[in-house]
């Protein structure tokens, strides 16, 4: 994990996250300041729910047609929308003008993080290596969940909403553009086309065209717990800064939006340095109930510290889950569908995250604290009771190609094996 190239991609990877995630914080802020939260919470939770929704899509045509082209092009149109959308928040347009600009940017934006993750099989040596790389790669994600908040509460404080934004969009375009460059140069997001597989378990061609990875065996199983996911923090991410406004609170702003990656860069270190024994699919279960039980108790969270104490303890089970999640989503995709396959894995958050987002922003326009942070309570009892219900064993993963050995790296003897494609108990 220690080589340059993997150095270097892991520190844009961060950086890019970092300023992404400062975005939709600051045009929430920048927006409901002029036309209000429920029209603030609807353009944010749309573009939410567009780029979630689209990300597969983009992924496919990675897999299909080609990394470095769709990255650029996708990387272009890009700057240009939100260059756009700085534009109608420093002017004031109407909020009708901004919500189809904003749409446009998520349905243009290059999933370069899933074109990273799906290279991680080719450059790490072996699969100890290629755990270290995802966890490693999943910390840092959530440390820069941490930093973003804290760097938009001060953007805000110091620049106010307007200018905090346009800040922030020129600043995501310019990393953008060295990822952009470091993904040509690593060919990230290539993948070679997996052979045919014999027998019952092959998908047919007709569904494997229209669903893609979500035709593999497993792959459901995977994203269920992260779509819980998607509704508790989508309806926090619109909750907490309307929530310390209201309570003349905005110091608290910054620490409730991080508590969550604060939680997640601890417990990302600690699963990464714990030898589990219980198999990827029962670890996978157990981290959702780690992170559903404190959700469940946010209908009792009015005091700013309970709720920044509940969202931290849920936080804790976060990026495990997400490593977890990219680990199996490894051993299961094909390569003809790799990359498609883990933008899943942040599409099925963010899909559900959107429409909570939009749902929870309606009820704070009326300041219905209380029905709100109900309706995130019930949303982690469904994924607790999910949990709970499913079922021990999973469908057998679909092999998938080992990454081939290099040049003076003798290769190991045997088929190699990742623990999820081994049988569960």
């Amino acid at each position: 994990m220690a080589r340059p190239p993997v150095r270097g991609l892991l520190t844009l990877a961060f950086l890019a996250r970092t300023t992404a995630a400062v975005l939709p914080v600051t045009l929430l802020l920048a927006l409901a300041e002029s036309h209000g939260y429920a029209r603030a919470a609807l353009v944010g939770g749309g573009y939410t729910f567009v780029i979630a929704l689209c990300a597969p899509l983009r992924g496919r045509l990675l897999d299909r047609y080609g990394a470095h082209r769709a990255l650029t092009r996708l990387g272009a149109a890009t700057a240009l929308l939100l260059g756009l959308v700085a534009c109608s928040v420093e002017f004031r347009w109407p909020w009708w003008t901004t919500l189809p600009l904003v749409v446009t940017a998520g349905l243009a934006s290059p999933p370069l993080n899933a074109a990273l993750r799906s290279s991680w099989r080719r450059l790490a040596a072996d699969e100890a290596q290629l755990k270290a790389v995802h966890s490693a790669d999943s910390v840092l994600e959530e440390a820069g969940f941490v930093l973003a908040p804290l760097t938009a509460g001060a953007a805000i404080t110091l620049l106010g909403p307007r200018h905090a934004y346009e800040t922030a969009a020129a600043a995501f375009v310019a990393v953008t553009a060295l990822y952009l460059a470091a993904a040509r140069r690593h060919h990230l997001g290539t993948t070679r086309p997996a052979p045919a597989e014999p027998g019952p378990a092959r998908v047919g061609p007709r569904s494997r065209r229209w669903l893609g990875p979500l035709a593999t065996p497993g792959t459901t199983a995977i994203l269920l717990p992260l779509s819980v996911m998607g509704c508790v923090f989508g309806g926090t991410g619109v909750l907490v800064p309307a929530y310390t406004q209201s309570q003349h609170a905005t110091v608290w702003l910054g620490p409730l939006l991080a508590a969550v990656s604060t939680g997640g860069v601890i417990g990302g270190i600690l699963y990464a340095m714990i030898d589990w024994k219980a198999g990827l699919w029962r670890t996978y279960r157990l981290l959702t109930l780690g992170f559903t039980l404190p959700a469940m108790l946010l209908f009792l969270a009015r005091p700013l510290w309970l709720l920044a104490a509940l969202l931290l303890l849920a936080g804790l089970f976060v990026t495990p889950l997400f490593i977890n999640a990219f680990l199996l989503i490894d051993a299961t995709a094909t390569d003809d569908t790799r990359v498609e396959a883990n933008t899943w894995v942040g599409a099925s958050t963010d899909i559900t995250g959107g429409v909570t987002a939009v749902v929870i922003g309606a009820l704070v326009q009326h300041q219905r604290w209380d029905t709100a942070l109900l309706t995130l309570t019930c949303c982690a009892t469904v994924g607790a009771l999910g949990a709970l219900l499913a079922p021990g064993r999973r469908p057998a993963a679909p092999p998938t190609s080992l990454p081939a050995a290099r040049p003076g790296r003798a290769a190991a003897p045997g088929p190699a094996k990742t623990p999820a494609a081994e049988p569960r108990p």
